[in-house]
C-alpha cells in the first residue's frame, strides 16, 4: 500500500475562490507551495481507484472552514498525488491550535 506525507508550513488553500484579487493571488501561492511539495513525493500519480486523504490542520487564529479546506487541497493534488479527486472515497479531517498555521497531508491506497 502505498503511502505519502506532505507538511506544509502555511494556509491551506480553500476550495472557494475569493472575491479580492490579494487573496487570489494569495490563494495560488498556497495551491503552488502544495504543488511542489507533492510533486517531490510523487513520481507518478496513484492509480487505485479508493483513495484516502487525511489532513491535520494546525492553526494559529481563528477556525477555518473544513469543507474549502478539504476541497482545496483535493483539488491542488489533482494529478501529482491521484489522477482525480474521485478517487477519494475516505477523508480524515482534523483542525487544532498550533502556534504557526501549518498543515500535514497523507495520501494513501484505502
Amino acid at each position: 500500500m502505498e503511502t505519502k506525507k506532505l507538511h506544509v508550513k502555511e494556509i491551506p488553500p480553500y476550495k472557494q475562490t475569493p472575491a479580492d484579487s490579494r487573496e487570489r493571488k494569495n490563494q495560488q501561492i498556497r495551491t503552488d507551495a502544495l504543488r511542489r511539495k507533492a510533486e517531490k513525493q510523487f513520481k507518478t500519480p496513484i492509480t487505485r481507484k479508493n483513495i484516502r486523504l487525511i489532513i491535520k490542520y494546525c492553526r494559529c487564529k481563528g477556525k477555518s472552514d473544513a469543507v474549502n479546506v478539504i476541497g482545496g487541497i483535493a483539488d491542488a493534488l489533482n494529478r501529482i498525488a491521484y489522477e482525480d479527486d474521485k478517487q477519494i472515497t475516505e477523508i480524515h479531517y482534523q483542525e487544532m491550535r498550533g502556534d504557526i498555521d501549518e498543515y500535514h497531508a497523507s495520501v494513501e491506497e484505502a
